[in-house]
């Protein structure tokens, strides 16, 4: 038996892995719906992507659909778009604690302190790779 996607057997079997993890913890302490749910999910994309990558021909449609210049592309995207809600969200919760700071200082000091430096790491990044790119392309 020969694997030929390496990085998709290692996902399936961390995803696996995962999924018994799970399924010995609800034996022990007792089944949920949810944990149930996420057992279920992780068992079987867990076990699909292992199956993927010991066939030949599944292997080769997944290599070539990573490579796919439309999927990169609706990769960056999505990347670029989740950025940029983070950043929005990031606002508002830092608004948010500015409200809360006249009500509750200690609590909502920290929560300021914590999202103004979570927006200033995001809006550095974002700088630092559009520099780099800038550069390179």
């Amino acid at each position: 038996m020969k694997i030929y996607n390496k990085k998709n057997f290692r996902y399936g079997l961390g995803m696996t892995t995962l999924g018994v993890l799970m399924l010995l913890t609800s034996i022990w302490k007792g089944f949920d719906v949810k944990g149930t749910v996420i057992l279920a999910l992780c068992l079987f994309v867990g076990i699909g992507l292992m199956l993927r990558s010991l066939s030949r021909d599944m292997s080769r449609e997944d290599k070539i659909a990573e490579l796919d210049e439309r999927n990169k592309m609706v990769e960056w995207r999505a990347k670029s778009r989740a950025l940029g809600i983070a950043e929005l969200i990031c606002v508002v919760c830092i608004l948010i604690s500015i409200v809360g700071m006249r009500i509750v200082k200690d609590f909502f000091g920290g929560m300021l302190v914590a999202f103004g430096l979570m927006y200033t790491i995001m809006l550095l990044t974002e700088l630092l790779t559009l520099l780099y790119y800038d550069k390179k392309l």
